[in-house]
């Protein structure tokens, strides 16, 4: 049966269409007991490309243009229902493919453990481009395992570029849940001549969504940059490790530019507090309702102080990244802790957004639970929390056994996973700040993993069929005793 399943070969791309619209529907449960889509401070920025003409410059842009479809040519809130639901539908398929890969015979009672038991719904029925991290991961893994000869993979490779213009991270996430893949592939007997093509796809689907980002953010900022405030998130990171004040010391009133060296004593050393906090000079000093008239000086300022820093003190910053991408790592838990209280009004500002472009949405966003601070947020971190720290502690196990039955699309998915997790522990706690959003958008592939490769290799029915023998044996035994 173990042999069966794992050599059925099933294409990844054929769901069944009732099955996905079911799975869809238990995605989007949580915003319709909410009573309005789940949000976060930076859904208002989101919404204001989507529903205006504006253009983000700390973020990408590229969310709000997915937003902008449904919302534009259906009016109201349920725009944004239609919008939500959408990427619930896009979700659904994605890992409907995978376990369809994976476990084609019983993945779907390992899918719906995975919508109930883990933070995957509470991302994916949220306005927010973290509903698609996880499956930039799964979508790399899908279009990496096959031969560019097969059809269908060219989409999946712009399918995979597409998913990853929605956040910068995603860029990392798909080029490495990709390297792992092709070197699991490669671990397990499939020659490089063949590979080679697959990472020269790989590489052009990256290379691709970048060239677009940093073109568009050339073109409406003048910023010839993937993540043109990158520089900022970073600089506040390390003046929060203390590295940064250090430089300035040695090199204000030399060669440090002197935009940084008139500001850096007006900030705090608190990260989020530097960024975001409405006392902080650096609103003034960069902020601009037009992206294109930013503080783009300053930032390069930062820039020229981080690369500084790090030259100075190398040792030093790779070992606070080290226990930030650890702390980051173990840091994860759904529903985040910004709701209510800025919710609405923190980062680009839900409702401000709303009250400009949609008003008749904001009743229903004043009256959702999560608003209004009744969503049993103690409840929910107590059943998902357990779930997904057992699967990190297993998967790795998981892999093991894969490695032993020489079985490539359980050990190729693992490796995927678990490199993810890694890399986006290292993006958000390492160069930005530890918060339990970042991880807990993407801890959910771990349970999905794990819950695919149990039913791919029928441990349960293994389970069941060892106690039954137990069982019988010991009756026989006391039959024989008798």
């Amino acid at each position: 049966m173990i042999a069966a399943a794992s050599g059925r070969r099933a294409r990844p791309l054929a769901p069944d269409p009732i099955f996905v619209i079911v799975l869809a529907g238990a995605m989007l449960l949580p915003a319709v007991i909410n009573g309005f889509p789940l949000i976060f401070p930076d859904t208002g920025t989101y919404l204001a490309i989507a529903l205006g003409n504006d253009y983000a410059g700390d973020r990408s842009s590229f969310y709000g243009f997915f937003l902008k479809l449904p919302t534009s040519w259906i009016p109201g809130t349920a725009g944004l229902w239609t919008a939500v639901a959408l990427q619930c539908l896009l979700v659904a398929i994605v890992v409907t493919a995978v376990a369809k890969r994976i476990a084609p015979a019983s993945g779907r009672l390992a899918l719906f453990a995975a919508v109930l038991l883990t933070p995957v719904a509470f991302h994916v029925a949220q306005l927010m481009p973290d509903a698609f991290t996880g499956i930039a991961v799964l979508l790399a893994w899908l279009a990496a395992r096959r031969d560019l000869s097969k059809d269908g993979t060219v989409l999946l490779w712009v399918a995979v570029s597409a998913v990853a213009l929605t956040h910068y991270t995603h860029l990392a996430l798909v080029a490495a849940a990709a390297t792992a893949t092709l070197i699991g592939e490669f671990l397990l007997g499939i020659p490089w001549r063949r590979l080679r093509w697959r990472l020269a796809a790989a590489t052009a689907s990256v290379a691709a969504a970048a060239f677009v980002q940093i073109a568009l953010n050339g073109l409406v900022l003048g910023q010839r940059s993937v993540a043109p405030m990158g520089p900022m998130f970073l600089y506040a990171r390390l003046n929060q490790d203390g590295q940064i004040k250090p430089w300035l010391q040695k090199h204000c009133g030399h060669d440090a530019p002197e935009a940084i060296c008139a500001l850096a004593p007006k900030l705090p050393d608190n990260s989020q507090r530097l960024l975001w906090a409405a006392d902080s000079p650096l609103r003034k000093a960069v902020w601009n309702r037009d992206a294109s008239k930013m503080g783009w000086d300053v930032i390069a300022a930062m820039d020229i102080a981080n690369k500084g820093a790090i030259a100075q003190a190398p040792f030093r910053f790779v070992r606070n990244s080290a226990k930030a991408t650890i702390r980051q790592f173990l840091s994860f838990a759904p529903l985040d802790d910004e709701c209510p209280a800025t919710c609405r009004t923190g980062g680009g500002g839900v409702e401000q957004t709303l009250q400009r472009f949609r008003p008749g949405s904001v009743p229903a966003l004043d009256a959702s639970l999560q608003v209004t601070d009744r969503t049993p947020k103690a409840i929910i971190r107590a059943i998902m929390t357990p779930v997904a720290a057992l699967a990190l502690l297993l998967l790795p196990l998981a892999g093991w056994q894969a490695w032993r039955r020489r079985d490539r699309e359980a050990l190729t998915l693992v490796m995927a996973v678990l490199t993810a997790l890694v890399t986006n522990a290292a993006l958000a706690g390492a160069l930005s700040d530890v918060h339990d959003r970042y991880q807990s958008r993407i801890v959910w592939l771990a349970p999905l993993a794990l819950f695919l490769l149990i039913a791919r290799w029928n441990i349960a029915g293994a389970l069941r069929t060892a106690i039954a023998n137990r069982c019988r044996a010991a009756g026989r035994l006391k039959l024989a005793q008798r």
